[in-house]
């Protein structure tokens, strides 16, 4: 093979590798736990963040997590917010997306089972981290859990869906 088609072929993958990191996004997803009454982290919350962290991993973003927040009080939020985005600047992080479950576990089956039911709408809000600036916020409410998605594969479709919805909003920011 030609010298210079190998050179000409090495530049032109490390020319795209480039530009595809320049389009990155780095972020990081902070889930907020909000079960009145519970002390512990439920398993569907770290698989809500699972799902959402390896959305953005796969789509060749730079994405971290903080630590799950069990929310309790406005006044701790906004501490646990602060702290959130002081950890992330030094980590060099741009957006900060809390995203907060919001349990509805009265009538489950299994509350603290991975179940579609358990979930009754989940919120977000994005910042900018540097200025700690609100980008954007949202919402979703998952669709009426039935025999077919009230399991493990239908949380995780709706965590994919506010994982897009999420994308979409910072795309177009």
């Amino acid at each position: 093979m030609n010298k210079s088609l190998v050179k000409s072929f090495v530049s032109v993958i490390f020319a795209l590798f480039c530009l595809s990191s320049l389009s990155a996004k780095s972020l990081s997803i902070q889930i907020i736990q909000n079960n009145p009454g519970q002390e512990k982290v439920w398993a569907t919350s770290y698989f809500f963040e699972q799902n959402i962290t390896d959305y953005f991993f796969d789509a060749g973003d730079i994405v971290s997590s903080s630590e799950i927040w069990i929310s309790s009080s406005d006044d701790k939020n906004r501490g646990a917010l602060r702290a959130a985005l002081q950890e992330n600047k030094i980590g060099g992080m741009e957006v900060l997306v809390r995203v907060e479950l919001f349990y509805n576990t009265g009538n489950s089956s299994n509350p603290e089972g991975l179940l579609l039911e358990n979930i009754r709408n989940v919120k977000w809000k994005g910042y900018h981290v540097a200025s700690g600036k609100e980008l954007f916020e949202g919402s979703a409410v998952p669709e009426k859990s039935e025999a077919g998605n009230n399991n493990e594969l239908g949380l995780s479709q709706f965590a994919g869906f506010v994982a897009y919805k999420i994308n979409n909003q910072i795309k177009y920011r």
